[in-house]
């Protein structure tokens, strides 16, 4: 069984030869620092260090390092969308950093040395001072059909596809609810949400056109035949945190925020047969089933640390509606302060959770931080190589 073979049967809720791993998403990736300092303590080489996305500070990993840790999915990233490690930040006022396709400018003070900047926030919210629907529909949104972005994709998924055994999958082609509290700040959301909830709709509304053809756009750029040479499209949507949800499920969430995420669900699911990863932290067992109706194949990254989210448990009340991508080992205590034996112990637990009957890929729960030492990475991996084989 290959690679691409025992991700789809997962998924699909079968029980494949092995637990699938991961490592490389924008989700399950890790900080360019420990990725430095575990090529050295592989001794791995990697000749060109580059940012898969420089805003969190992770690197693309090299293919050396996937194997070495027998990792099932490669992600299809836009070769123009790698920036080199030694790349620059821009200058705006007091901050320094990058802008993005939205106007919204993610930086870190001017006055810090970059070698210690360890993640870039947004910081410059382009929307935080609108006042009507109109000064949002008026915004100059960027246009979803442009090709630019994707230079060299279809080349490097030609490739992975027809040269590789393994799963595809995109990074984000959708951020809906999210990317309004980058636009107008967070508090600022929750604030329009309670009393001018019709400036948040607006902005999802077109936000859910831009990435409706944004996704339209990729897809086809890596359409061959009647085949789209990708398996997993990936949409992000933080609607949580440790302790609960940030909004009423019932009375924001479903009829504000659900209604338009789906559009962009089912957009994604009309163009291609694909399998759709949903990003949301924090505790997020209100919105499962929500997530299920939209039509979300899988919910990533399972935070273990928030609240009611047990991985026996999360299985046993979800397991057979959704895949859980995550959920390897606690990347917030576990995994950068304890032991190489705790978190054997952790990743054993987990695992034997989280893996009976399908519906599991394994990777880290989010992105691996910066201060997490090399040998704690290895002792994940290779805890979930030893217990991922299916009896």
């Amino acid at each position: 069984m290959n690679s691409r073979e025992r991700v789809l049967l997962a998924i699909n809720h079968k029980e494949p030869d092995k637990v699938p791993l991961d490592l490389g998403g924008n989700q399950s990736g890790i900080h360019i620092k420990p990725y430095k300092r575990l090529l050295k303590y592989l001794d791995i080489e990697d000749k060109n260090i580059r940012y898969c996305d420089f805003v969190q500070q992770l690197a693309f990993p090299c293919e050396d390092l996937l194997k070495h840790f027998e990792i099932d999915i490669r992600w299809l990233r836009p070769p123009a969308s790698l920036l080199p490690e030694n790349y620059t930040p821009e200058i705006e006022g007091k901050f320094q950093g990058i802008w993005d396709q939205f106007g919204v400018f993610w930086g870190a003070s001017a006055e810090k040395n970059v070698e210690d900047i360890l993640f870039y926030d947004p910081v410059i919210h382009p929307l935080e001072h609108v006042k009507t629907v109109q000064e949002v529909r008026n915004y100059d949104w960027p246009d979803g059909t442009d090709k630019t972005p994707f230079k060299g994709l279809r080349e490097y998924a030609k490739k992975l596809r027809e040269t590789t055994p393994y799963a595809i999958a995109t990074p984000p082609l959708g951020c809906i609810y999210e990317y309004t509290t980058f636009l107008f700040g967070f508090a600022t959301v929750l604030r329009h949400l309670r009393k001018k909830p019709e400036l948040i709709i607006a902005a999802m509304e077109e936000l859910e056109k831009y990435w409706s053809a944004y996704a339209s756009t990729f897809l086809n750029e890596i359409k061959f035949g009647n085949e789209y040479y990708t398996d997993i499209v990936s949409i992000n949507g933080d609607l949580a945190m440790e302790t609960g949800p940030i909004m009423n499920p019932k009375t924001i969430y479903a009829p504000m925020i659900k209604p338009i995420e789906h559009k962009l669900s089912k957009k994604i699911h009309t163009i291609a047969n694909v399998k759709i990863n949903y990003h949301c932290c924090g505790s997020i067992v209100e919105f499962i089933p929500h997530f299920a109706e939209i039509g979300y194949d899988i919910v990533n990254p399972i935070q273990l640390s928030a609240y009611d989210m047990e991985p026996c448990s999360l299985k046993k009340r979800f397991g057979d509606v959704i895949t859980f991508w995550g959920g390897l080992c606690d990347t917030r205590e576990t995994l950068p302060f304890k032991s190489p034996k705790q978190i054997r112990d952790e990743v054993r637990y987990n695992i034997a959770c989280l893996k009976p009957g399908g519906g599991y890929i394994a990777s880290n729960v989010h992105n691996i931080t910066a201060e997490v030492p090399p040998e704690n990475i290895v002792a994940m991996f290779e805890a979930a190589k030893s217990f991922r084989i299916y009896k």
